[in-house]
């Protein structure tokens, strides 16, 4: 624990430690991120389903979905794959949290012949290929590292038919200024979110403001355990997703302030893209 203890008074090199996984796949932490997915009022999973149907209203516009194979990587319990398989096409949704695809399973009704899911790791196992387009919505992108990032533009290209499209949405480097350097111990930190039985909670918020990224650092102190959960997320200006993306191969379609179409400005808190290969 002490190990652990000093990890949280230094400001860690940027990436230098990573738990991406443990956050969706520790059983008591994965049930409490499916409640906060289907939680209409919080945010911190996903968005509310008025949303969500604007945002496949949207993307249908764009892309007339009918016909077209799809796959929804981070897809969680399926709340946009579901939708995108409504409006007529093929879609795999994919995730490593065999609690959200357990759920999102359990709602795949007869009339969702078009509609499937895969327990994977996007980075790493295999997937889907010939692909019309391939979905990361909901700041997924923003949690990986560079090395992350290009890896799997690289992957979503070689699952893409030639002319396929990317969907993917960020954080605008406009909010990394409104975060807050913290330190907050708590008993049951959060409610009971991290842990069934009693613990401490820490958690420190670093800002590394000259990057456009933040680490949201948690240790939990059980009576019997202890463990942490880093939590990065990467902010982007256009520019800087423009480059990233036209660097992989990919050339940029539409670029709005979100995916449900709104004009992108200076002030705008998203970035979202389409982009083709």
């Amino acid at each position: 624990m002490y190990e652990m203890l000093k990890k949280l008074a230094v400001r860690p090199e940027p990436y230098s430690l990573m738990t991406i996984k443990d956050l969706w796949t520790r059983p008591h932490i994965a049930r409490q991120m499916l409640a906060c997915h289907l939680d209409q009022d919080n945010y911190l999973a996903s968005r509310p389903i008025a949303v969500i149907e604007e945002i496949v209203d949207w993307l249908d516009g764009e892309l007339s979905l009918a016909g077209k194979r799809i796959c929804d990587l981070g897809c969680g319990p399926g709340l946009y794959s579901k939708r995108l398989a409504q409006r007529g096409a093929d879609v795999t949704g994919v995730d490593f949290s065999t609690t959200a695809i357990a759920y999102a399973e359990s709602r795949v009704s007869p009339t969702d012949s078009g509609l499937g899911y895969l327990v994977a790791d996007y980075l790493t196992d295999e997937l889907p290929g010939q692909l019309d387009v391939v979905t990361l919505i909901y700041y997924d992108y923003c949690a990986l590292s560079p090395v992350d990032r290009r890896a799997l533009l690289q992957r979503i290209r070689g699952m893409l038919k030639p002319g396929g499209n990317l969907v993917l949405d960020v954080l605008s480097d406009n909010v990394v200024a409104q975060i807050a350097a913290q330190l907050v111990i708590e008993e049951r930190l959060m409610g009971g979110f991290w842990a069934e039985s009693d613990y401490v909670g820490i958690h420190r918020t670093w800002v590394y403001q000259d990057q456009a990224l933040s680490l949201d650092h948690y240790a939990i102190v059980e009576p019997s355990d202890h463990w942490e959960i880093l939590n990065w997320m990467q902010y982007f200006s256009s520019q800087r997703l423009v480059r990233e993306l036209e660097e992989a191969g990919y050339s940029i379609r539409s670029l709005t302030g979100t995916l449900t179409g709104e004009a992108l400005t200076k002030d705008s808190g998203e970035i979202a893209v389409i982009a083709e290969t």
